[in-house]
This record gives C-alpha cells, structure tokens and sequence, in this order.
C-alpha cells in the first residue's frame, strides 16, 4: 500500500503540477483504507488520534482532496480500486494482486458503504470457495438489512485480481434477463447479434469459458414470483430460473454470485452438484457489532442488552443508534426500557421481506410468535394437522434458510425453532 500512495503523489506532482501534502494522520488513514481496514482499527494504530476524530473529520477532510486532485468519486470503501484504475490509465504501475493484474471491473451498479465490520470468517469461507475451489454459482440467502450486499461488496474487494472481468448488475428494478445480458455483452469485446435468449445465454457462457469472469447479481428477489408480483415479475423470472440453471450445470470457468432474501427454487436442484454452494448470512458476531455501535458513538452500559435485542442485525443496530443518539442522548438502556424498539424503516424492510413468504410460512411464524418457548418440528406439525408433514418441513427449512427463525439447540436429532426478538416484535406489531 505504500508504494501505492507514493504512485499517487508522484502522478498527482507529475501531471498536477501539485504536491498532495498529506499530514501523518491522513496518510495513515489512506494506506490503511487501502488496506481495508475500519476506523475502529486505525484508532488503535494511530497515536494521538481519537476514533471520532478520525472517522469524523480527518477523513472526510482527506477524501475531499483527494476527490478535487484526482476528479474521481473516491471513498474509503473504493479508495483501492479508484487509484489502482487511475494510474493504470495513466500507464502508471497499477498494484492489483500478486500478478499485478489488473481487471476490467465495472461496479457502477454496486452501493458503496462506508465501512465494513467483522464477517472475517465468512470472507475467508467465500474467497477460499471461489478462488482456490472455483465456485461456479454462489447464492448468499438472508433477512433483508443483514449485510449481503454489503458482505460480497468487501469480497470483490479482496478478489477482484483473479479475475478478468467483474461485472455488478443490481436487480432492484426487476430487469428482463435480455436488458441484463446486453448490458454484459456491451463490457466483452464481441458483438452478439443472437435474439433468442437460450442462445444469448449460450453465447455468454461460452465467454465465461474463455475468460475468467465474476458476475455479481444483486437483490435477486425483486425478479423471483410472490403474492404480490407483477404480470412483469411471472413473464421474467423463467428466463432467470433457466439463466441461473444454465449457469450451474454448464462447464465454465467464471463464477455468479447473487444475493437474496428469498431462495430460488432451481437452487435446490443445483445444490447436488459440485462448484455450486450457498451461505445463509445471520448477524453480526458480538465484537463485529460491538466495533460497529463504537464507531457510531455508542458505548457501555447497554451495548450487550442492544445487540442480544436486534441479534446482530446490523441495519436494526444502526437504526436504533440513530434514535439513542436523537432522542436519548446516547444513553442505551433509555431505549430498551419496556417493550423492543422497532423503527418504521425497519417495520417496511420486514414487510417486503414477509411478502415473499408462503402462507404456510407466514403461519409458521404466527404460531412460535405466539410461543414463550422454542418448539421441535413435530410439535409445529400440531399447529397444521391438515398439511402433509413434507409441506411444513420445507417451510420450516426455507425460513432456516434465510434466518427469519434460529436453530435454539438440538434435541433428540431435532432442532428447536425459536424467532429472535425482532422477529417476535414484527409479527406482533403487524399481526396482533
């Protein structure tokens, strides 16, 4: 990282005219965002230098010079991959891996974050699985507001040099498979003149075959069927299901990455097979979250009361700050007094995420709701005596899939199912 930052001085002197003038402090917050490392972690690491005053004004201060020198959108999070695309541009030596290969990346459909916590272990899971072991199609399945994107985000990050091209489309809108492959098509160096959207598909994974390609699929839900889909949504989502299939079963040497709160059904199918992998994400771990509320200025006493509460989940940890900050000055245990807290924004997030839920799942829900105690399988299939037994068992696995209910402990090779607390709160604030 520090020959990185002395490219970056000698480009800005050599073609601004201009010398950068970093003081220490700001320099180190550059190369250790190069490193991907969060405030939390610089303020160990930099003397004399409180967290607030790193994250809060020498930051900010060091990102907006650096954005007026280099007139790019440059942040902490996308710092790296800016400067190393810069310079390269600039036939500058790019650092981007040990090869010092540098791929055609195209993330202008990604989100930034300002900061990223924890989630070591399931990086390292994830980069072991595509890089080393060659993942051919990866899902990361869970609660809306839980860090997917945010998580697969940080891992392009860290993997980006493996590959020849990374490509990111976001799903939010509920786009036809064919406007997401001329959009993919436009960044490879051919023209495709296929209409059929099986021989586009073909066409495509025989791209994927001749090049290393990380494809990105966010927010998969918005193009998978529920209660409430559009006509749009049913005309669609086959060609995806075909698309993901494809994908799967076809030999290549890319890797698909999606995100979703709702698993696709064809995954099920896919699953037997090998390269073809998927990771349920829960909450943060309680350090992850610890360092998460510390760098949003909250602090003992409460901290462990506020993360058991929202069970990690690091939008609800946010949102809760936010309201401990504006309406309690800071003090936690002022907003745990009586019942959860539950924030409007969080209430809408779970409402889209429960639309996608079959009736039986819903009803799952309902009843352990209502429960004061975690409850085994067959004690569930009491609350449904008119459903096969096989119906409620995927049910209860799909809810387990995207973590809207926890495994409380194992008993008698069974699981007992319980719903975390903000769980808990929704269904009663919606449903009662």
């Amino acid at each position: 990282m520090d020959e990185l930052v002395i490219l970056l001085k000698d480009w800005v002197q050599r073609l601004k005219g201009i010398d950068l003038n970093l003081d220490p402090c700001e320099e180190a917050i550059l190369k250790y965002s190069l490193a991907g490392k969060s405030y939390s972690q610089m303020s160990d690491d930099i003397p004399n230098y409180e967290l607030s005053t790193i994250a809060n004004i020498k930051s900010p201060k060091l990102f907006k010079r650096l954005r007026e020198v280099t007139g790019t959108n440059i942040n902490k999070k996308n710092c790296k991959l800016v400067l190393t695309q810069l310079l390269e541009k600039n036939n500058q030596q790019a650092i981007a891996g040990k090869n010092n290969h540098l791929s055609h990346i195209n993330l202008h459909e990604a989100p930034d974050f300002s900061d990223f916590y924890g989630r070591s272990q399931e990086l390292s899971d994830l980069q072991r699985l595509i890089v080393t072991e060659r993942l051919r199609v990866l899902g990361v399945l869970g609660m809306s507001g839980i860090g997917k994107t945010a998580l697969i985000r940080e891992l392009v990050e860290n993997i980006h040099s493996h590959f020849d091209y990374v490509i990111w489309k976001s799903l939010e809108y509920s786009p036809g498979l064919e406007e997401i492959l001329a959009a993919i098509e436009h960044y490879f160096p051919f023209n495709n003149s296929e209409t059929n959207i099986n021989n586009k598909i073909s066409h495509l994974i025989n791209h994927l075959n001749q090049h290393r390609c990380l494809l990105i699929f966010d927010k998969w839900e918005a193009v998978i069927e529920n209660g409430e889909e559009s006509l749009n949504q049913r005309q669609i989502y086959p060609n995806y299901e075909n698309f993901l299939r494809k994908i799967g079963e076809s030999k290549h040497k890319s890797c698909l990455i999606f995100t979703s709160i709702q698993k696709p059904r064809v995954m099920d199918l896919l699953l037997s097979r090998q390269n073809i992998s998927e990771l349920s994400l829960s909450g943060l771990k309680n350090q992850e979250a610890k360092a998460l509320l510390t760098n949003l200025g909250l602090f003992d006493p409460g901290v462990e009361a506020l993360i058991k509460c929202c069970q990690g989940h690091p939008l609800a940890l946010n949102l809760a700050a936010e309201m401990i900050k504006n309406i309690h000055n800071g003090h936690i245990l002022k907003l745990l007094e009586g019942t959860i807290f539950m924030h409007d924004a969080m209430l809408g997030i779970l409402d889209k995420q429960f639309s996608y839920l079959s009736n039986l799942e819903r009803n799952i829900m309902k009843k352990l709701a209502a429960e004061a105690e975690p409850k085994l399988t067959h004690q569930i299939f009491k609350y449904f005596p008119s459903q096969p037994h096989a119906y409620i068992i995927q049910a209860v696995n799909n809810l387990w899939q995207i973590r809207l209910i926890e495994k409380e402990e194992i008993q008698e090779y069974q699981a007992l199912w319980v719903l975390n607390p903000l769980i808990k709160k929704y269904i009663k604030r919606r449903y009662h």
